[in-house]
């Protein structure tokens, strides 16, 4: 019988679209909303939490979550644009410590974004709570300004954006190190400029130089996102190799192996023709056979995709029967809320959810709850793996699980999944009525069937934390990897 993760199932049986349509005349950018409209869309966003949201209270207690909403409704005493009102609703959303929840301005925002010459010219990347320079997609192209430190853009200061946009993020309980490598997205990074500093085709830019102390200026003019993506490929092309979404290299010199792994993605797997569970099938054989007794797992930048995927790499690292999820529920088994979305009449099949004594439903039929059974070949040697902030849901739940059942070793900085598990599934955008500003929310609780682990806010705390620069970035230097095969190399 063939099997889907709850993803594949959710995605598919339920047909969800996870976008709104709204009219651009009715809603501008340049809209103010009064109050009662604000407190109308705040109440329909709250109830809409309350009902659909399956862990509000994992990081919050009832009582600090309510402090939390009537704080930030007391706020709503003046008329606001839609997006002044996401940036304030986005302050709220972060503090529920949920990594896949997102507060959104409306679409008519993206589009403007996508469609003008607005977009910053570069990436950046966040070290040390510094924004540095990454990636340069001027046409000035200044040559000091790759590594540089961006000190100011058009007098908004980095470190206030910074400290503004951390706020604004979700994340995991306490986690800090996603909301950090989220900013090297450039599409991350210009939205939440745009939304804290408005939209402009011209940028000017103080920036100090790599190993140098002079603030220097820069007038760049902005470019569209198509303009974006053109000079990414053209500047910053991926090898053959990186364009995969998986890769093993043997090093038979010294016993080890290189397994990296992107994403979870099936659909990037359909994409490139590759069977994943043939693929690691194959991979283990070869381990085995060659007797390699170091395996690297790279698994920096995976921020998820098919549960289903995550533990079938997990199976192949026991050798007896376990527990991948002590449990995937929902609030109800169905939800008015959902008339604020695309698919308001949308139902659940009959017999997917069944109600517990805990008062919500269980997803009963996915294939990873209940005994699961290891995978051959099983790989019995070390295991070394390399993760950064945007180890994020599926990968984190297969880190959780290699972290409770082997003694794997974990390199890096902390991940961005929660160790516990994560509200995830199927995540609807819901579109308030009046300002079209929208929330996504997941609506299912996984839990991980792991304990003992003393951080129940936190992602994987590695046992070797690596801490990388902007010049480690630019000079392609990798530390984390070095780091492990020099590990290897002492014999642990």
């Amino acid at each position: 019988m063939q099997y889907f993760s709850i993803k594949s199932i959710l995605f598919v049986t339920l047909i969800f679209v996870f976008t709104s349509g709204y009219s651009q005349k009715q809603n501008t950018l340049d809209t103010l909303y009064s109050v009662k409209d604000l407190k109308s869309d705040f109440s329909i966003l709250r109830s809409t939490l309350e009902e659909v949201h399956p862990g509000l209270y994992i990081h919050q207690t009832e009582q600090s979550l309510d402090s939390i909403f009537k704080a930030t409704e007391l706020k709503l005493n003046k008329p606001m644009t839609s997006v002044e009102f996401s940036i304030l609703l986005g302050k709220l959303t972060s503090q529920l410590g949920d990594g896949h929840l997102k507060l959104a301005p409306p679409e008519v925002f993206f589009k403007t974004l996508r469609n003008g010459a607005y977009m910053l010219p570069f990436s950046v990347s966040s070290y040390g709570n510094k924004v540095y320079s990454s990636k340069d997609f001027s046409e000035l192209n200044p040559k000091d300004f790759i590594g540089s430190q961006i000190i100011s853009v058009n007098g908004f200061k980095m470190s206030d954006f910074l400290q503004e946009y951390l706020s604004l993020m979700s994340s995991d309980g306490a986690n800090l190190t996603r909301k950090h490598r989220l900013l090297s997205s450039p599409m991350q990074l210009n939205q939440y400029f745009a939304m804290l500093n408005g939209f402009t085709s011209s940028y000017k830019v103080e920036y100090i130089p790599l190993n140098e102390s002079t603030v220097k200026t820069v007038q760049l003019k902005g470019v569209s996102f198509e303009k974006l993506m053109e000079s990414t490929n053209e500047r910053y092309p991926k090898s053959d190799a990186e364009e995969q979404p998986i890769e093993l290299k043997l090093d038979k010199t010294n016993a080890t192996a290189y397994l990296r792994i992107s994403t979870f993605s099936s659909r990037n797997y359909k994409k490139n023709e590759i069977d994943f569970k043939a693929f690691l099938i194959n991979a283990f054989e070869k381990l085995n056979s060659e007797s390699i007794s170091n395996l690297i797992i790279d698994v920096r930048g995976n921020s998820g995709g098919e549960d289903a995927f995550g533990k079938t790499l997990f199976s192949h690292f026991v050798d007896k029967d376990f527990n991948y999820y002590k449990s995937l529920t929902v609030n109800k088994d169905g939800f008015d809320s959902f008339k604020y979305t695309e698919r308001p009449d949308t139902k659940p099949p009959k017999g997917m959810f069944e109600k517990n004594e805990e008062g919500t439903f269980d997803f009963v039929r996915h294939p990873n709850v209940g005994i699961q059974k290891p995978s051959t070949p099983t790989y019995k040697g070390n295991i070394l793996v390399l993760i950064n902030g945007l180890s994020f849901s599926t990968t984190s739940e297969f880190m959780s699980l290699l972290h409770f059942h082997t003694d794997a070793i974990f390199i890096g900085e902390e991940s961005g999944g929660g160790y516990y598990g994560n509200r995830s599934g199927m995540i609807p955008y819901f579109t308030m009525p009046k300002t079209k500003v929208r929330a996504k929310i997941p609506i299912v609780n996984y839990r991980l069937a792991v304990e003992g682990y003393k951080y129940t806010d936190r992602g994987i705390i590695p046992n070797y934390p690596m801490k990388r620069t902007i010049e480690d970035e630019i000079n392609k230097i990798d530390v984390e990897l070095d780091f492990a095969k020099k590990l290897i190399k002492k014999g642990f």
